[in-house]
């Protein structure tokens, strides 16, 4: 799983890469940075990353590609502020993924959640979510991935940092990364 530092430096990496152009292009191959509601994104050549004004997350993308990352409440409504809850869960959202690396027409993503105190302790840590279906899914059915974290024992009222990883594992190089700072309340 990456640390939170490593998905820092990918963030910031992309959005270098992306701000320079690539290497030693006349032209920029990166997109102007698009502002739609509460999110803003830009890609380049493959890669991309957003963050959602509202809630802070931020998701970078390479190899696989994701129209829309958010968060929503246990009732399935938008998040739009950083606290939540004990005893509540919130689940973090992608739309649209696609780019997978298709085995007998399958998509074979992986899907794992860390949540780490403010000292660095991880207090929650799920690997591989979708290891049962070993048959793959859809395009259609990994075209939206959902992962969610139940805001219990062993977390206690302070501020937390949860990450959310895809990686398609047919192509270990093609990945989704979100991390949200939040304040259990």
């Amino acid at each position: 799983m990456i640390t939170i530092e490593i998905a820092s430096l990918l963030l910031f990496y992309i959005v270098i890469l992306s701000g320079c152009g690539g290497s030693g292009t006349a032209s920029p191959s990166a997109s102007d940075p698009v502002v739609s509601g509460d999110n803003t994104s830009i890609t380049a050549d493959g890669s991309g990353a957003m963050l959602a004004q509202d809630t802070e997350l931020s998701t970078g993308f390479s190899g696989l590609a994701v129209k829309n990352a958010f968060i929503i409440d246990g009732n399935d409504r938008m998040v739009s502020k950083r606290d939540v809850a004990l005893n509540t869960q919130f689940s973090i959202v992608y739309e649209g993924v696609k780019n997978y690396t298709l085995k007998n027409g399958k998509a074979f993503p992986d899907l794992s959640i860390r949540v780490m105190d403010n000292n660095q302790v991880t207090v929650l840590e799920k690997a591989d979510m979708l290891a049962s279906y070993t048959d793959g899914l859809s395009e259609t059915d990994a075209s939206v991935l959902r992962a969610t974290v139940v805001v219990g024992d062993p977390m206690k009222a302070g501020k937390y940092i949860c990450t959310v990883q895809v990686i398609d594992k047919n192509n270990a190089n093609a990945a989704i990364l979100s991390t949200w700072e939040f304040e259990v309340k």
